[in-house]
């Protein structure tokens, strides 16, 4: 007897009545789309209060939204040049943080050919990735220059700062200042002739002197966000803190959202500038599965920007394909360190043992994602354990887990199944399921996630699957499923043998 969901089999009046019922509608896999959340500092010129989640949904909108310069603005500006895509959210944290931002500048002595030189030139300076090109005219006093530097640098916001001139007399000092407080203003790089073939213009005698960015401090609590975005499910959160506190932060969130019960699975994304020592100590320091911090030296652009960029391509490429590997996505609007101070091999080697997801620079000067990893290392005994090595673990069973939750749900919970042994003779049409049939429509699922490409040795998996009843609770069933989460090709290796 077929089961009917909205016609009665008491109606007696003449009638033709026909009801839709799309519980096998879907064929295939589920489309499956994912959302990234930005989390920073805004300016208090921005539009959009703390603690408020607003999508981002073209190209510098977040320059009104979150004042701009400011670290989150900034942030959202690198992730749609890499990823105009995803959809992207973001939300400012920070309200009532009573943080030191940090000042830097370059000092210009009394260093010109001459009180009045003779010459024009150019002072070729660079803030934070930005390259900021100082005209000198001819007769130009320091004071002059300076005044010419901070004009342009204030009218570019996403150096990152704010520009003053602190001098007098024949003696000029460019003072620069965060444009938001806490520690991320320190890692804001200001250098000179970054480019080859710039050098120091001839008509200083001496060359101008930079003073790094320094002594800002007190960061907002990551941990202020949770409440905000509770019930809502983020697959990608880049945020740009490093620091202990807000580390712990994010990786216990993520474990919590990746938990079956709550099912709202997330990674998380983060870089740290420092030298390889610094970027190990860091990374051994961490053991999340859930997280993914990219290490850099001497870049011009400032971590901020590097997680933005680095969280834009994961979340596109993770989208549209878990299991494929990352490894020489280009890393836009990022400029790397000079030749000198990028990392080697042997150093990048270290680094992805010790936590930290790695950078390679090709022959024309573009950052590349090198090897995107995890900071989880070891079980919970600290025994040695790759299983979580690579992003694309989680972000593969994630689908899969999806997949699968979508299909049950469309296929048995939404319309209202009841539940029989598999010896119960059941009639076309009728609301009734037996742990056959759901063993059934997992192997036909599972079929086309293998011809996706996301598992393989499927036979396997058809042997060791286990559908069963719970014994405890008549109305579940059990499902054991144990499937081969297919690999990354990452490295080959051959071997000349010859002979003369």
């Amino acid at each position: 007897m077929i089961s009917f969901n909205n016609i009665p089999t008491t109606v007696r009046t003449p009638g033709a009545h026909a009801e839709i019922d799309n519980s096998r509608a879907l064929q295939g896999l589920a489309q499956n789309p994912h959302k990234a959340l930005i989390i920073g500092e805004k300016t208090s010129s921005g539009t959009v209060d703390y603690d408020t989640v607003i999508a981002i949904s073209s190209d510098n909108l977040a320059d009104g939204y979150f004042g701009s310069g400011s670290v989150l603005a900034r942030m959202c500006n690198v992730f749609k040049d890499n990823n105009p895509n995803t959809e992207l959210y973001a939300m400012a944290i920070g309200s009532g943080v009573s943080g030191t931002a940090a000042e830097g500048g370059v000092y210009f002595s009394a260093a010109l050919e001459s009180d009045a030189q003779t010459s024009t030139g150019t002072y070729y300076l660079m803030i934070n990735g930005v390259e900021i090109q100082v005209p000198i005219a001819v007769a130009d006093s320091v004071l002059n220059i300076v005044s010419a530097a901070y004009a342009l640098i204030n009218d570019r916001p996403e150096t990152g700062v704010t520009a003053a001139s602190g001098g007098t007399g024949s003696a000029g000092r460019l003072v620069l200042s965060a444009i938001n407080s806490g520690t991320l203003g320190n890692y804001i790089n200001i250098r000179a002739n970054y480019y080859t073939g710039q050098s120091t213009a001839s008509v200083f005698s001496t060359a101008p002197t930079i003073s790094a960015m320094a002594s800002g401090a007190t960061d907002p609590d990551l941990g202020d966000a949770w409440a905000v975005i509770d019930n809502e499910r983020y697959n990608y959160i880049i945020q740009p803190w490093t620091t202990a506190a807000n580390l712990t932060e994010i990786e216990d969130e993520l474990e919590d959202r990746f938990g079956p019960l709550i099912d709202k699975q997330g990674h998380g994304f983060t870089a740290y500038r420092g030298t390889v020592a610094s970027c190990t100590t860091l990374g051994n320091s961490r053991n999340s599965p859930y997280n993914t911090i990219m290490g850099a030296y001497d870049s011009p652009s400032g971590p901020p920007e590097w997680a933005a960029a680095l969280g834009a391509k994961a979340a596109f490429n993770l989208n549209v394909d878990p299991a494929r590997p990352l490894h020489f996505l280009k890393l836009k609007g990022i400029l790397p360190p000079p030749a000198e101070n990028r990392f080697t091999r042997a150093e990048r080697d270290v680094l992805l043992y010790d936590g930290i997801a790695t950078y390679r620079v090709d022959n024309g000067g573009n950052v590349l994602i090198d090897r995107c990893i995890t900071t989880y290392q070891t079980n919970a005994l600290g025994i040695t354990d790759p299983s979580y090595l690579d992003v694309n673990t989680l972000a593969t069973l994630g689908e899969i887990r999806d997949q699968w939750l979508i299909r049950m749900s469309n296929r048995f919970l939404a319309p209202r199944f009841k539940l029989a042994d598999d010896t119960f003779p059941v009639q076309p049409g009728t609301y009734v399921a037996t742990p056959g049939m759901v063993k059934q429509e997992t192997i036909a699922l599972f079929t086309l996630l293998r011809d996706r490409g996301l598992i393989e040795n499927l036979d396997d998996f058809i042997e060791n699957l286990v559908v069963e009843r719970n014994l405890s609770d008549v109305n579940r069933v059990d499902v054991l499923l144990p499937c081969d989460v297919i690999n990354q090709f990452r490295i080959i290796a051959g071997k000349l043998q010859f002979i003369l």
